[in-house]
């Protein structure tokens, strides 16, 4: 065989099919065969692992199967376990109501019977066990009233029977639990509230406090839709045994009760202010003291009303009303001269509704007008008057209880015009400067002068005060609180001025101390109008009616037509017919004008004498309450508006003579609004500014023509005099 190389095949040698040990046909057979098995293999793999995984997502949805199967079936039987408990306890519950219904009530009430014999062997003792029993009990007594009728009673009894032996706690327990019950209308007022009231006989502050909250609350409730005017006649009845009680605590508690009813304007009858004013007569200076501050308008509302008396200080002061002073209300509108006049009477408007707010409320204190109202309620005044003054003279009580008694006192002589002779000898040996609160002393002496007094009476007290007070070595504030004080006595009483005295205090209308001379003229203004035959020539002034008299002491003065006529003629006599024009505004026109009434106010015109009463007292009065001496302090307020009166003065006549000069016309009336003389009097002062409000005309000719022949008149008597 022939072997050769070909250079195509490199190395290897070249065959040909002829040559090959091997059949033709069998090489592709074998190529055919590798192929079919390597597809089946590969058919095989695919398969098992399909049925690999079908078999393996079958078991598992199969576990998932069952394993919601299985949770379903526990759930199932959880829901049917809770339902069986649930009927279950249902079940229960109902047994268990059912015998607290008809078994236990009267099982626990024999219970409670027999723990409270065996209390009643030892009261004294803490026990806390029939404390709860008595609890549940008054809790369910409402819905077994036939079985526990005696309850309310057998309670009562014991706290009536052992009130001061009783352990606190168990004492406020029981009464706690006939508090539910008369809450819930299961027993009578008039069956617990004796016994309420004999409790506040013990010496427990807590106790005391719950029974007042209660016993007020009872009788507001009581009175809320209507009166029961059989409920509060019996109540008030009972509370003359209340307050007359020998023990303290119980009277000033059951006059607490009494003036918060007041307060509460649910009792404001003339039977509630006679059990109060009974109360005035009892042996203790707290009770006493309780009562003049209720007549005072001083007494404290709610619970610190009724304080007892181991926790009240010996005279607690009572409170400052609440709302705004007149000094709030000036500042209202005079402070802050930056703002607008719109924005000064919205502050005025806001401050004025606060004050009607807190007058509709009540406020935390009552008012003056309310102590009024209740003194005029007094059955019998002149004995309560009588019987008020001896236990005054005894002298037992501290100063401050006697000057709350002298304020009363005063009070009930002036409103009703009662005859005490007596009060008024006891007020003079106070009328001395070095006296502490001295002006709430003189304040007394004014509120207590009326026109029924005799002379004679009033004449010592007169001479008291005007060589204690006004005389040349006096300071200036001590003469014009003197002055001002004279002239309050003579616009209630004119008899008891002599001719010689009213000529000595007018010289001081010259005195040095412009407040001084301020008063002296107010007193000369106020006899040109009471009794000007009394003044020297030179001060009566120009037009002076010399028929104008004090009436006679004792004389009624009977009306034989309709009061207040004259003033209709006397404004028809100056031409003033009532229309338009005439008009006068006595609103709030501007700044100047409201200093002008204030100043009128504080000083007191020298026109009719009822124009400055009211603020004069107030001067003399004053906030005393706190003060110890009479220091330098105690006289300022008195004095220190006298001194803008006398700065305005001047001014005032200067602008009169302008008015005259230039004829005022209307484009000029706001440039003399402020010098309105206030030494003439309301009446001028109303005139003036109804003329320059006008625009001038002849009426504005002849005020300033009239005003000028009195001021030359004056002027003339002064250099005669000099």
């Amino acid at each position: 065989m022939n072997h050769h190389l070909d250079p195509g095949m490199g190395v290897f040698p070249r065959f040909s099919f002829r040559q090959s040990p091997f059949p033709p046909a069998r090489i592709p057979y074998r190529r055919s065969l590798s192929c079919h098995l390597y597809l089946f293999l590969f058919l095989f793999l695919f398969l098992f692992l399909f049925l690999f995984l079908f078999l393996f997502l079958f078991l598992f949805l199969f576990l998932f199967l069952f394993l919601f199967l299985f949770l379903f079936l526990f759930l199932f039987l959880f829901l049917f376990l809770f339902l069986f408990l649930f009927l279950f306890l249902f079940l229960f519950l109902f047994l268990f109501l059912f015998l607290f219904l008809f078994l236990f009530p009267t099982q626990q009430y024999r219970h409670y019977q027999a723990l409270l014999e065996i209390f009643k062997m030892r009261p004294s003792k803490e026990s806390k066990e029939f404390g709860d029993l008595v609890m549940f009990m008054a809790q369910v007594s409402r819905a077994y009233p036939k079985t526990m009728t005696g309850f309310a009673g057998e309670l009562s009894a014991l706290l009536d029977t052992h009130q001061t032996v009783l352990d606190p706690a168990l004492r406020r327990t029981l009464v706690g639990a006939l508090v539910l019950m008369r809450n819930r209308g299961q027993v009578e007022a008039m069956s617990v509230l004796p016994l309420f009231f004999g409790l506040f006989r013990c010496q427990d502050k807590a106790l005391r406090q719950q029974l007042f909250r209660h016993i007020v609350a009872d009788l507001k409730a009581a009175n809320r839709k209507t009166r029961n005017e059989r409920l509060n006649r019996a109540v008030q009845n009972f509370m003359y045994t209340v307050v007359s009680d020998e023990n303290e605590s119980a009277a000033k508690r059951g006059l607490a009760v009494l003036t918060e009813m007041w307060r509460r304007h649910v009792w404001r009858d003339a039977r509630t202010v006679n059990v109060i004013a009974s109360a005035a007569f009892h042996k203790s200076p707290r009770v006493l003291l309780a009562v003049m501050k209720f007549f005072l308008g001083q007494d404290k509302a709610g619970e610190e009303g009724g304080s007892d008396a181991d926790s009240d200080g010996e005279d607690g002061e009572g409170k400052k009303p609440a709302g705004p002073s007149k000094d709030d209300i000036y500042a209202a509108y005079h402070k802050g001269t930056r703002s607008s006049k719109k924005k000064k009477q919205a502050k005025l408007k806001r401050v004025m509704a606060t004050v009607k707010k807190a007058a509709r409320k009540g406020g935390a204190a009552g008012s003056g007008a309310e102590s009024f109202a209740a003194i005029h309620l007094l059955h019998d005044p002149q004995t309560f008057a009588e019987k008020l003054f001896g236990r005054l003279a005894k002298g037992a009580e501290r100063f401050e209880t006697r000057l709350s008694v002298m304020a009363v006192l005063s009070r009930v002589i002036g409103v009703h015009k009662l005859l005490v002779l007596n009060f008024y000898p006891y007020l003079q040996k106070y009328i001395a400067p070095h006296q502490r609160d001295v002006t709430a002393v003189l304040a007394a002496l004014v509120q207590a002068a009326h026109d029924l007094v005799p002379p004679e009476s009033l004449a010592p007290v007169m001479r008291q005060l005007v060589d204690q007070f006004v005389h040349d070595k006096a300071r200036p504030e001590v003469m014009t609180v003197g002055l001002k004080a004279v002239r309050e006595l003579v616009l209630r009483c004119p008899l008891i001025m002599g001719e010689d005295l009213l000529g000595d205090l007018a010289q001081y209308k010259k005195y040095r101390e412009k407040q001084v001379a301020a008063a002296a003229r107010a007193l000369i203004a106020t006899f040109r109008d009471i009794n000007p035959e009394m003044l020297a020539k030179k001060d009566r002034g120009r037009g002076a009616d010399l028929a104008l008299k004090p009436r006679e002491y004792g004389d009624l003065g009977v009306a034989t037509r309709v009061d207040g006529a004259e003033l209709l003629e006397k404004a028809l006599a100056e031409g003033r017919t009532g229309s338009d024009d005439d008009e006068v505004d006595v609103g709030w026109s501007s700044d100047d004008e409201d200093e002008e009434e204030e100043e009128e106010e504080d000083v007191g015109s020298e026109g009719k004498g009822g124009a400055g009463e009211d603020s004069d007292l107030e001067s003399l009065s004053g906030d005393d309450e706190g003060e110890d001496d009479s220091g330098s302090g105690e006289w300022e307020e008195v004095s220190h508006l006298d001194e803008e009166e006398e700065e305005e003065g001047g001014s005032s006549r200067a602008a009169v003579r302008v008015a005259r000069d230039e004829h005022i016309g209307p484009n000029e009336k706001t440039k003399t609004k402020a010098a309105v003389p206030t030494r003439l009097g309301n009446k001028a002062h109303m005139e003036d500014s109804d003329t320059m409000k006008d625009g001038g005309g002849a009426r504005t000719v002849h005020a300033a023509k009239k005003r000028k022949s009195e001021d030359v008149s004056e002027e003339e008597e002064d250099e005669d005099e000099d």
